[in-house]
C-alpha cells in the first residue's frame, strides 16, 4: 500500500471509478482492470520520480509558451534519463503482471535496457516527436516488439512527466494558450471534461456553468479552451455541434468535428458524483470510441484500448 497519501487517495479514486464503471459495464473488464492497475502504480511513483528528476534545462518558458511553443517540444530529455530509467525499472514487474501476452517482449527490452543497447531519454524524444518510426531500422524487430516498446516508451515517459507537469502548470495557465496540443509537452488530449460550477450568483459568467477543459494524454495536464473547439483542427463547431452518446450514461459523451472528422470523449463533471480520474474515465468510454468509430470518425490519439484493426 502506498504510503504517500496523496498517491492513497488517488488509488482510492482509481478503485472506486473502476468498480462504478464496471458495474455498468462488466463487459470492459478486460480492459478496465489492467489499466487501472497500472495507473496506480505511476501514482505510487510520482513522489519517488520528483526525487529523481534533474533542473529543467529551460530559461525562457514565459517566452516558448507566448510564441505558441510546448515547454519540452524541441528540448533534449537527457535531464530525464534517470527518472526515466527509474520509472522503467518500477513499471515493468506491472506490464509484465497485467499483460502476459507481451511478457516476452518486455523481457527483451528490459534487457536491452539494463545492458544500456536502449536508451529510454532518445526513444522518448523520439517518441513525443512522433512516434518510434524509426527505431531499431538496423536490426530487424518483430512486431510484437516494436508494439511493445512503444506501449513501454509511452507508459514510461507519461509517469515521469505527470510529476513534472505540476511544476509548469502555473506558468502555462498564465499564458492564453488557445491550441488544441498542450502546452507542457505538446501531445493531444485524451479526453475533455465540461467542470462543476464555482460558487457564482451568475450562471452566466461561466456560460451556464461548466468550462471546458481538456486532458492531455501524455503529462496529464488540464487546459481550457472554447466549448466547441475542436483539438484536432482548431476550428469552432459551434453552429454545428455533434456529438454520441449512450442513453443510459449521464454525462458521458464523444464530441464530433464536423470539420475534420475527430472525435475526443467528454464527461461532464456537473452530472456525475464519480471520481474525476481522467485517465480511468478514459478507458471507461471505450464503448463510445467503438460507436464513434463504427461511424466513420477517427481519434484524436491512438491507444490501446481505442485501437481496433
Amino acid at each position: 500500500m502506498p504510503t504517500n497519501p496523496v498517491a492513497a487517495n488517488v488509488e482510492r479514486e482509481i478503485q472506486s471509478l473502476s468498480a462504478g464503471i464496471l458495474a455498468k459495464r462488466p463487459q470492459l473488464e478486460g480492459i478496465v482492470k489492467p489499466f487501472a492497475a497500472l495507473f496506480i502504480e505511476k501514482a505510487r511513483l510520482a513522489e519517488d520520480l520528483n526525487n529523481q528528476l534533474g533542473p529543467l534545462p529551460l530559461d525562457s518558458i514565459g517566452t516558448r509558451l507566448s510564441e505558441g511553443v510546448p515547454v519540452l517540444c524541441g528540448i533534449s530529455f537527457s535531464f530525464l534519463k534517470q527518472a526515466l530509467d527509474y520509472a522503467f525499472t518500477a513499471l515493468a514487474p506491472a506490464v509484465k503482471s497485467r499483460f502476459p501476452a507481451i511478457v516476452s517482449a518486455i523481457d527483451r527490452i528490459e534487457t536491452e535496457q539494463r545492458l544500456g543497447a536502449l536508451d529510454l531519454s532518445l526513444l522518448a524524444e523520439e517518441y513525443l516527436g512522433g512516434g518510434l518510426s524509426g527505431i531499431r531500422e538496423a536490426a530487424p524487430v518483430t512486431e510484437l516488439y516494436r508494439q511493445s516498446l512503444g506501449f513501454v516508451v509511452q507508459l514510461t515517459l507519461s509517469a515521469v512527466l505527470q510529476s513534472l507537469a505540476p511544476s509548469l502548470a502555473a506558468r502555462a495557465a498564465e499564458i492564453g494558450w488557445d491550441h488544441g496540443h498542450c502546452p507542457i509537452c505538446g501531445s493531444m488530449p485524451l479526453i475533455s471534461f465540461l467542470s462543476q460550477p464555482p460558487n457564482t450568483p451568475s450562471e452566466y459568467l461561466v456560460g451556464g456553468g461548466g468550462q471546458r477543459y481538456l486532458h492531455c494524454a501524455m503529462c496529464g495536464h488540464d487546459w481550457h479552451v472554447r466549448r466547441q473547439f475542436c483539438a484536432a483542427c482548431e476550428k469552432d463547431s459551434s453552429d454545428q455541434h455533434m456529438y454520441f452518446k449512450a442513453a443510459d450514461a449521464a454525462g458521458e459523451r464523444v464530441d464530433i468535428c464536423p470539420h475534420c472528422a475527430h472525435y475526443l470523449p467528454c464527461v461532464d463533471l456537473r452530472e456525475t458524483d464519480a471520481p474525476a480520474h481522467l485517465d480511468t474515465m478514459a478507458v471507461g468510454l471505450a464503448h463510445l470510441d467503438v460507436l464513434a468509430q463504427e461511424k466513420g470518425f477517427h481519434p484524436m490519439v491512438r491507444t490501446p484500448w481505442n485501437t481496433f484493426a
